[in-house]
């Protein structure tokens, strides 16, 4: 029971610095004389939130006992088995999902061609989100909880933080995904790494005018369409089986 107190506890503080930290940076940028570049102040915005919620976990953690685990940042985490695995399966996941990506509430902003958009969506938000998600709180959770439950926590907070259905289901298995690239290389270069193809990969068919079709769309023949989504759905199923029992079996 004491375990349940202290993760609750420590979720829920992370939660309040992340939501406060989005308040205080939105305060911070919206009288800054940016002009009517949406694109950029969307940038600053976001950079700066990240920016003061990792300074704010990182005194958080200061007083936590036991110290949670320090984020490992090492060359294995450019491991290729690893990233191709993780991109077939990513691949998967968008091909599974898409059907049901019109049944749901999606984000109605569609992503410009600006540099601005370029960095947030591809650079900055794989490199701050996987420090914020899989470094910092599924380290500061499993120093309570088992790494299993500490990687679901992780990934649904991961997900609801972007406040869409669609995304909060892909945000909960991507960061299964990610989780299990960090726990497996022990390194949080793996989940970066993937993090920014799968947001590269999003961002190049919204440019090319892809917005209102999936990758399974792109494929004209109804007979090859079953085949594609039958596989990826095989791939995505047994690979999260296996992911889930990996880290379950980790320490």
């Amino acid at each position: 029971m004491r375990k349940v107190i202290d993760t609750s506890i420590r979720l829920s503080i992370f939660v309040v610095i992340f939501i406060a930290m989005q308040i205080v940076a939105a305060i911070i940028v919206t009288p800054m004389p940016l002009g009517d570049n949406m694109s950029l102040q969307r940038f600053v915005t976001y950079v700066l939130s990240m920016t003061l919620t990792l300074i704010s976990l990182k005194v958080f953690t200061r007083f936590i006992t036991p110290e949670p685990e320090k984020i490992r940042c090492g060359r294995q985490g450019f491991n290729p088995i690893i990233t191709l695995f993780g991109v077939v399966v990513l691949v998967a996941l968008s091909i599974v999902l898409s059907p049901f990506e019109g049944q749901m509430l999606t984000d109605s902003r569609e992503f410009d061609d600006s540099l601005w958009t370029l960095l947030t969506v591809v650079v900055a938000a794989p490199i701050f989100e996987e420090i914020i998600f899989r470094g910092k709180l599924y380290n500061i959770l499993h120093v309570s909880c088992a790494p299993i439950l500490a990687v679901l926590l992780s990934s649904a907070v991961f997900g609801i933080v972007h406040f869409q259905p669609i995304v909060f289901i892909s945000g909960i298995l991507s960061g299964v995904l990610f989780s299990y690239a960090y726990i497996r290389t022990r390194s949080i270069y793996s989940p970066i790494l993937l993090h920014m193809c799968n947001n590269a990969l999003a961002y190049a068919l919204t440019i090319l005018s892809y917005s209102e079709r999936s990758l399974l769309d792109l494929v004209e023949s109804d007979a090859y369409n079953f085949i594609i989504y039958y596989v990826s759905s095989i791939i995505l199923v047994v690979s999260m089986i296996a992911m889930v029992i990996r880290i379950a079996r980790s320490r």
